[in-house]
């Protein structure tokens, strides 16, 4: 026998069986229990005790127990042996083990038995739940099993089989003794109220039974004979039931079947339709009906089927005997007390538990008082007061409401309306309160607004003396007008016209009622009493004033509920809200009457306006308020609950108050309004100190109460505290306040103080439910509230500090059980009163376990094992919950995460690697394999699960499921199932495919193979072999779900908005419990698809080109659509990891086909982002520029170049780099925007596309770089520096740079500290980059910037001198001395100006030359192949730059020539006449000696990089670079030879031409210059000689004129040399 508390769980739809099939097939197996309901479990019999003692699979001490929970239960031996099974299977909470040690303690089995005597009362009123769900449901269309539940009804009920097996149920239930209880049960179970147990359940059955007979009876009409056998049932012991729902129930169930709409319909229209009504068509069983209601008594239980009957009666009776017997019978009812015992039925709390039996009820009432009030007076049913109580609780049904409204107000229920109507306000209470149950739904209200603004008799009380002279007869249809305008109320404005019509309809000895015709509206006389009240000054209150206070409290009330369905009505109560404040505060707060009108005053307040109702009791002082320090509070509120409330223990004020603050809490515009929310804070700190931590000691004059305030305070909590969260991200200075006081005084109270201990207390309430004797509808209270403050622990805990008292609590045992509130929360996840306590027990244990202070297993203690067996058990259930399913898969997830003890229990892995026999992994992979007919919801939990495994890398979790068959395959199915996109995408459709991607990314990241340990996972070997994990990426790969995943983003990333409306519903459904907003399942998915990508494409180095090419620019385009669309946080995000995608994608990015569009969609991206309200620098700004940047490097200039132009976005583009880098942005934002600008300008070279928008911004550059060179920040000097020498490369950026005055930064910028050389490596690269915008500078503006460059080198001499100085003892600041030697080159070309401005200076080059060469020349002979490339090339640059300067400062050998032709040169020479190489470190100018060892050194160094020679060549495994470098040294080697020759031939000629020159001087010039010359030129010619042996220099004074050495000087590299060879020869032969 399966469990039918199973089915009862399956039918409710809270299972993992969703299939209509296999829910429709669980019913079938249970057809028979369900019909047969409880006569289906047995009496003992010696036969099946025979039976059980033979059983082996239960004895000893199991037996005995069986035994005795048979006699215990008076239940068949062998079911109840099913039963006790199904216990231990589905409800024990401890270890089976344990069981047995239980049995010994006879207090412990005591307990086993009352548990399983709850167990068994719920397997019995769960074989009728079932069938009153089905009949409830079966013919609703729009049930997902409206086709199987009809099936079911009708192959169920064959020959009215259900009504029959309902109706034997109870026959049987009401036999005396069914239970039987004896003496014995009684001495088993001392100290429990077992006889009040058993009638308790039995009530329950009943109640049940007649539930579900009702709703039978609606769907199959009765046949006379079945009416006759229900009424024989009926109208006996169970009307005079004394619980008021068997006796209620009882009435439907007559008052249905009397056929009343049928009577209702044909009275008065159609007598030979109305005689076939189906009792009258049956004369005998007519009279056996007629009989069993006459013999009814006249009591008040009775009176309303009296009533019902006589009507019946009487509108079939045939003859005036049939008649006067109906109004006997009518009599007899009214004497009853008529149809007033009907209301408390209808108000009762346990039938507003069942909806579908409220509703049936409430419409039989109303067919019997319509069919009733058409035929009869309403004075029939007895007092008018009661009668409109009992319409109003049936108008409450939103159908009723809408059928009273289109009925005629003459006949039916309309009656009373209209009477009510005509005696109000004297008679203010049937008007009343049926206006209020009509303003209770929605779609009546503005019926009721038309008919209370238009209503038209006035009835009052006024002294007879007063009448007799105001008015007078007439003989019309109205009896009395007055001659004169008289007013209606005293100190009223409403007044009756002269010679309006009035009616007396009664006197007394002082006094006349008096009925007027006049035209006012509801809402006018609600206004006029108010004004009324509002101008009363006295310090006491008489009987009228009270009187008119009560009408205005009653018309309140239905203000405040068409208020709160219908705004409209707002529009005619304009003073209505200011009216009720001053009342308030005129009232003594110790009296009822002020209670009760600031209670409803404050519900008026809660739906309107939030503005308008805090300001309005802001103004009265109402709330609370305290000094800074929060300990003295004062405030209207605080004197009524002081002085009224907890003396009288009614609590109605604060009641409306936390319902005014539950709604405004939920009102967005009031959260978003922080001076008013606030308020709201300041109020519920005070309820937390003076009402939260009192509510426990406080005397309420009734439970629900104390229920009820405990519910709204927490819902408060809750909210509160989820705004607080939310607040969190957005700290301003306009909330300080605000966070503060949730921060300094409500957190510390929840987890430390006081009001932590309440919530403690509520936790405990539902322990004892199980074994009390409590009402169904005040367990579920207790178990709502018990929710609620699961729900507020989980929020607290998040928040709490380690240590607090809220944490100690947890884990510290109190009591002398040795329990904690952990362990109690482990008791209620088994909770059966309440699923909702279980799901949100076991989230708070979740919670819990993420505290990484607390030890769960600890925690846990005894509890620890069952609990984790209980929680499997549940998982492999196939009818248990499936949200309880999902909160315990997410239990586990968070374990995995910090509870590494209670992760092992769960996981249970064997020694050997396979799963345990309790592993909650079994499960798992049963839920996936099936998963395509599983919730959503519970699949979205298992593959969290999952992911939770992989991601902490829990390996023997890995290992054993990755042996198990076709794991990948099962695990991935929803990779390669596609997304309805037009249709709503469901998160948990997003998330599964999140964890999927998530999970597969970690194993192919950290499990390349599975037969590879963890720590050997980085062997390149390992990653390359093929594994399923890569079996399965490759099948994704070849099934284009790379691409398809990507366009699903890039196509609902613009759908995709965050979820901003406020829940008003109390609790969060539990869909919500687990179902993230779609933009939060929307970023999951996105990193979870970022995270795969960089794996798969990147890690792993894919090969797919193509693929790679296409998710790049899809991902561009997805992140162009996000931000576009970018609301809220979590967009933000989404944004942020596209734009991190990006950047690595387009790092690997090589198909230059695709650069122009990437470039258009990162310049629109960026545009979008920086017009966005939110602040976007880091999240997509940095990055997507950072990819710019990146596809920008990548190109060559041509290249770069057409992707540039073919985009069309570069001015887009310059006009947004400037604008970041002008902005005030982060450090890191402005770099890349110099270093991209400064691409952009190199690419397109001078002119205007960029000029016109970056002129703008160079006055700015200039001021930023000197502001960050003097803060230190070195990142963006860099940047901007570089900028700068990108602009000074062009005559529009070097003309507009030194109008901003760049001379100043170049000039006076700080780098270094007096004549230390050392420098840090930021400022050296600062200072580099300096050095070469002025040589820049210089070349680009030429003269214009000569007084400026000669003014930097004057300014920066000493550092100059102090750097050619150290190359004296190293060549370490060569860079910085080859920087210094292209400066002095290019101010070589402005001597005149430098002569002028800073001759000092140029004094000094003399020396810097004279010291430099000969170090170079020494450097150069000494290389070896250990000296560092860049150290060569850097001393080469310096020797060509040496030698450029002292050529352009020569004179020009054509210039000579002119001379000696008569043209005048005034040069001074250059070079002394000394031909002696001069010792390193000398000081002097250049001399011959310097230049001709300058050659000498050269050509040392030439004959071994000069890639000619053989002997030189690089080896063939030197790389291409070497051989380019040694080209490139070999040419500037040349270069400076030939420099030097020039200079040398220069300076010779001047010198012999210089008449002033001694002959002995110019005869040794010409010898010494001559021999070096030609020993140098001689070496020339051997080094370039192919294939020749080398030859000793020659003795004789002239060069060889061999064709071998002139074709070596034909050389295109030796053209000059040429020169030389002759100018050689022409010194020697002179």
């Amino acid at each position: 026998m399966d469990c039918i508390q199973s089915l009862w769980r399956v039918l409710n739809g809270n299972t993992a069986i969703r299939e209509e099939e296999s829910i429709l097939s669980e019913l079938r197996n249970n057809r028979k229990r369900t019909l047969s309901g409880v006569l289906f479990f047995k009496c003992p019999s010696a036969e099946s005790k025979v039976k059980l003692e033979n059983n082996k699979t239960i004895k000893g001490i199991k037996l005995d127990f069986v035994k005795k929970a048979s006699v215990l239960l008076n239940l068949d031996e062998m079911q109840c042996l099913e039963i006790f099974q199904m216990y231990l299977a589905v409800e024990y909470k401890d270890t089976p083990s344990s069981f047995n040690d239980a049995l010994q303690n006879v207090i412990s089995q005591q307990n086993l038995l009352i548990k399983l005597l709850h167990f068994y009362f719920s397997e019995r009123l769960s074989c009728l739940n079932c069938l009153c769900y089905v009949l409830s449901h079966y013919k609703n269309e729009e049930h997902p099993l409206f086709t199987g539940l009809k099936k079911e009804i009708n192959e169920m009920n064959e020959s009215d089989a259900i009504r029959n097996s309902i109706l034997d149920q109870i026959k049987a239930i009401l036999v005396p003794d069914y239970f039987h209880i004896s003496a014995e049960d009684e001495n088993m179970l001392s100290g429990y109220p077992i006889k009040s147990m058993f009638s308790s359940q039995l009530r329950k059955e009943v109640i049940a039974l007649l539930q579900t007979l009702l709703i039978y009876n609606y769907h199959f009409p009765h046949t006379s004979q079945s009416y006759l056998q229900q009424c024989q049932l009926l109208l006996g012991q169970l009307l005079s039931n004394p619980c008021v729902m068997i006796s209620g129930l009882s009435v439907m169930l007559a008052f249905d079947g009397l056929g009343m709409e049928h009577i209702f319909e044909h009275f008065d229209k159609d007598k030979e339709a109305l005689d076939k009504h189906y009792l009258a068509s049956d004369k005998i069983v007519f009279d056996k009906v007629n009989a069993l209601y006459s013999n009814l008594s006249s009591s008040s239980t009775n009176a309303p089927l009296l009533i019902a009957w006589a009507v019946l009666r009487y509108a079939l009776a045939s003859t005036p005997k049939d008649q006067s017997h109906s109004r006997y019978l009518g009599q007899q009812g009214l004497k009853g007390g008529g149809v007033g015992s009907l209301l408390s039925f209808l108000q009762s709390p346990a039938l507003h538990s069942c909806s579908v039996a409220l509703q049936l009820s409430r419409i039989t009432v109303y067919k019997v008082l319509a069919t009733t009030l058409t035929i009869f007076h309403e004075d029939t049913l007895g007092d008018a007061n009661t009668l409109a109580q009992v319409i109003s609780e049936v108008l409450k049904e939103e159908l009723l409401s809408l059928e009273f409204w289109d009925a005629c107000a003459e006949k039916g229920v309309g009656v009373v309306l209209s009477s009510a109507a005509s005696t109000f306000p004297h008679s203010y209470l049937p008007l009343t309160s049926i206006c209020y149950s009509l303003a209770s739904n929605s779609a009546s209200c503005d019926r009721l607004v038309q008919f209370a603004s238009s209503l038209s008799l006035f009835t009052s009380e006024i002294p007879k003396s007063v009448f007799n002279s105001s008015v007078v007869a007439t003989d019309v249809d109205w009896l009395y007008t007055n001659p004169a305008s008289f007013a209606l109320t005293p100190g009223a404005e409403f007044v009756a016209k002269a010679n309006s019509q009035c009616n007396l309809l009664g006197t007394t000895d002082n006094t006349a009622l008096v009925q007027w015709l006049y035209d006012y509206s509801l809402f006018s006389y609600l206004d006029n009493e108010l004004l009324y009240l509002s101008k009363w000054s006295g310090t006491t209150v008489d009987q009228h004033f009270c009187w008119r206070l009560s009408r205005s409290i009653e018309i309140l009330k239905i203000v405040y509920k068409l208020a709160k369905h219908y705004p409209d009505v707002l529009q005619v109560l304009q003073q209505t809200v200011e009216l009720v404040t001053v009342i308030m505060t005129k009232l003594r707060t110790d009296t009822q009457t002020h209670a009760q009108f600031t209670a409803v005053g404050l519900k008026l307040m809660s739906v309107i306006p939030y503005q308008k109702g805090w300001s309005a009791l802001h103004k009265i002082n109402f709330l609370p308020r305290s000094d800074p320090s929060l300990v003295v509070w004062e405030g209207l509120y605080t004197e009524i609950l002081n002085l009224y409330e907890r003396p009288n223990t009614t609590f109605p004020v604060t009641i409306s108050l936390l319902k005014l603050l539950k709604r405004t809490c939920n009102d967005k515009a009031f959260v978003e309004n922080i001076q008013w929310l606030t308020e709201g804070v300041l109020v519920l700190l005070y309820v937390l100190r003076d009402v939260f931590c009192g509510i426990q000691k406080w005397r309420f004059e009734n439970a629900l109460v104390k229920l009820k305030m405990c519910k709204s305070i927490l819902i408060v909590i809750a909210r509160v505290m989820k705004i607080y969260n939310e607040t969190q991200e957005d700290r301003q200075e306009s909330n300080a306040h605000l966070m503060s006081l949730i921060e300094e005084h409500m957190l510390p109270a929840l987890h430390s103080g006081p009001a932590h201990h309440t919530l403690l207390n509520i936790v405990s309430w539902c322990s004892a439910l199980d074994n009390l004797g409590v009402e169904e509808h005040v367990s579920k209270k207790v178990c709502s509230v018990v929710s609620h403050t699961l729900t507020v622990l989980s929020l607290v805990i998040k928040l709490s500090p380690p240590g607090s008292g809220l944490e100690q609590a947890l884990v510290v045992s109190v009591g002398g059980d040795n329990t904690n509130i952990t362990s109690q929360l482990a008791m209620y996840t088994y909770q059966n009163k309440s699923v909702k306590v279980s799901l949100y027990a076991t989230r708070l244990l979740t919670d819990i376990s993420t505290t990484n202070s607390v030890s769960l297993y600890s925690a846990l203690g005894s509890s620890t094992v069952p609990l984790s067996l209980a929680f499997v058990n549940r998982l492999s259930s196939r009818s248990q919950d499936v949200y309880i399913k999902s909160a315990i898969l997410d239990f586990i997830s968070a374990a995995v995460e910090t509870q590494p003890s209670v992760t092992e229990l769960f996981m249970s892995i064997e020694p050997h690697g396979a799963l345990g026999e309790n592993s909650c992994l079994h499960p798992v992979l049963d839920y996936i394999t099936r998963s395509s007919s599983l919730p959503l919801v519970l699949v979205c939990s298992v593959y969290r699960l999952l992911y939770k495994i992989w991601h902490y890398r829990h390996t023997a979790a890995i290992a054993a499921l990755k042996k198990t068959e076709n794991f990948w395959e099962r695990l991935c199915k929803y990779a390669f199932e596609e997304i309805d996109l037009d249709k709503p995408v469901s998160s948990y459709h997003l998330l599964i495919r999140a964890y999927t991607f998530h999970i597969l990314g970690n194993d192919l990241f950290y499990h390349p193979t599975s037969d590879v340990a963890p720590s050997d996972i980085t062997k390149t070997s390992d990653v390359t072999k093929t594994t399923a994990t890569v079996a399965m990426v490759t099948q994704l790969q070849e099934r284009d779900c790379f691409l398809y995943w990507t366009k699903v983003l890039k196509r609902i990333c613009s759908s995709v908005e965050e979820d901003t409306a406020l829940e008003e519903s109390e609790l969060p459904d539990q869909d919500s419990l687990f179902l993230l907003p779609l933009s939060e399942a929307y970023l999951s998915f996105v990193r979870a698809w970022r995270s795969f990508l960089v794996v798969t494409l990147v890690v792993r180095d894919n090969d797919d080109e193509k693929l790679k090419n296409q998710i790049t620019f899809h991902i561009a385009g997805a992140l162009y659509n996000q931000t576009a669309k970018i609301d809220k946080r979590v967009t933000l995000k989404a944004s942020g990891e596209f734009a991190s995608l990006l950047t690595i994608l387009l790092k690997h990015h090589k198909n230059t086909s695709d650069q122009p569009v990437l470039i258009k969609v990162c310049v629109q991206v960026l545009e979008t982002a920086t017009k966005s309200s939110h602040d976007l620098t880091h999240v997509v700004i940095i990055p997507v520029l950072a990819s710019l940047l990146n596809v920008m490097q990548g190109l060559d200039k041509e290249a770069k170049t057409q992707a540039l132009r073919d985009s069309g976005s570069v001015n887009e583009l310059v006009t947004l780099l400037c604008e970041q880098i002008t902005s005030v942005n982060p450090n890191q934002l402005i770099s890349l925007s110099c270093a991209a600008l400064s691409q952009v300008i190199e690419t397109e070279g001078s002119g205007e596309v960029w000029f016109n928008t970056i002129k703008q911004i160079i006055p700015g550059l200039v001021t930023l770089s000197e502001e960050n060179i003097l803060n230190s920040t070195h990142e963006v000097s860099e940047a901007v520096l570089s900028l700068i020498l990108c602009l000074s490369n062009y005559k529009e950026g070097g003309a507009a740079l030194q109008w901003s005055n760049v001379q100043r930064l170049l000039c006076f910028a700080q780098f270094y500290t007096g004549d230390k050389l050392e420098m840090s490596p930021q400022l050296q690269r600062l200072w580099f980059i300096v050095i070469q915008i002025v040589v820049n500078l210089l070349q680009t503006l030429e003269t214009k910037f000569a007084e400026d460059a000669i003014l930097f080198a004057s300014i920066r001499h000493d550092r100059l001198m102090c750097v050619i100085g150290s190359l004296r003892t190293d060549f370490t600041h060569v860079e910085e001395a080859e920087l210094f030697s292209r400066l002095l080159y290019s101010l070589a070309s402005y001597l005149d100006t430098w002569h002028l401005k800073a001759g000092h200076c140029l004094s000094d080059v003399g020396t810097i030359l004279g010291t430099s060469l000969p170090l170079i020349s020494h450097y150069l002979t000494t290389t070896t192949n250990t000296t560092k490339d860049e150290e060569v090339a850097g001393v080469l640059a310096m020797l060509c730059n040496f030698t450029a300067m002292l050529r352009i400062m020569t004179p020009s050998i054509l210039h000579l020539l002119k001379e000696k032709l008569g043209v005048h040169c005034s040069s001074a020479p250059l070079l002394a006449l000394n031909f002696c190489t001069p010792a390193l470190g000398s000081e002097g100018p250049p001399t011959y000696g310097i230049l001709t060892g300058c050659m000498r050194g050269c050509l040392i160094l030439l004959q071994k990089v000069d890639p000619t020679k053989a002997a030189t060549l690089p080896a063939k495994s030197d790389s291409g670079s070497k051989s380019e470098e040694l080209a490139t040294q070999k040419g500037h080697l040349l270069f400076s030879m030939e420099n030097i020759l020039y200079v040398l031939i220069s300076q010779a000629q001047q010198s012999i031409m210089d008449p002033a020159m001694d002959p002995v001087d110019i005869s040794h010039l010409r010898r010494e210059l001559g021999m070096e010359l030609k020993t140098i030129l001689e070496s020339v010619h051997r080094h370039h000689r192919r294939g020749g042996a080398s030859q000793s220099p020659r003795l004789d004074r002239t060069l060889s004129s061999s064709s071998s050495m002139g074709n070596i000087l034909e050389h295109p590299q030796l053209t000059f040399f040429k020169l030389g060879y002759s100018f050689v020869n022409n010194l020697l032969q002179t």
